[in-house]
């Protein structure tokens, strides 16, 4: 199975209290994040965490990726170019349950394509919102684990029928 993730930010003791993570310390938020990403991944199953996956060096970056379950492939965030993360892909198109899917780290960089993707997958933003048009954060700050595309379109469906209901509530209060 294919599940998708971003901002882990292994080692980034600043990040507890930027998106209100519920750890004590960054060993704390360390053993926790991968406490999950293994209750849901197994061994044969594919990750792709799309950015900022650990702050340190090349040593951290290999302990935290031997410790995860899964196939991971990493695509660089904002805070990857010094870290140990070695590599170069900065976004992926794939197909999957007959879409054509983009993934990237920053938002900003989905906007301007997204018209040419059936959906897109991007982190950067931690909390700030889940979904936006034809996008998803898969960030751990709003799924607090791996999620696969399933789960992803059947979330999406019902958030925007929500949407949808609000603005014909205001519609017909305004009439």
């Amino acid at each position: 199975m294919n599940y998708f993730t971003a901002d882990y930010h292994f080692n980034h003791p600043n990040i507890i209290d930027f998106c209100g993570r519920p750890y004590k310390d960054c060993d704390h938020m360390n053993e926790g994040t991968i406490g999950r990403h293994n209750e849901r991944v197994r061994k044969r199953d594919t990750v792709f965490h799309i950015g900022d996956f650990c702050f340190g060096g090349t040593q951290y970056a290999n302990e935290f990726l031997d410790r995860l379950n899964g196939n991971i492939i990493l695509l660089r965030g904002n805070h990857d170019r010094r870290n140990g993360v070695r590599t170069s892909i900065e976004s992926i198109h794939i197909k999957t349950f007959g879409m054509n899917v983009l993934l990237t780290h920053r938002p900003e960089d989905a906007y301007m394509v997204r018209e040419l993707y059936d959906f897109c997958l991007v982190g950067h933003i931690h909390e700030k919102w889940r979904f936006q048009y034809k996008m998803c954060n898969v960030g751990i700050d709003v799924w607090d684990y791996p999620v696969h595309m399933k789960q992803i379109l059947k979330a999406y469906k019902n958030e925007y029928k929500r949407e949808l209901r609000a603005w014909e509530e205001r519609r017909e209060g305004s009439k």
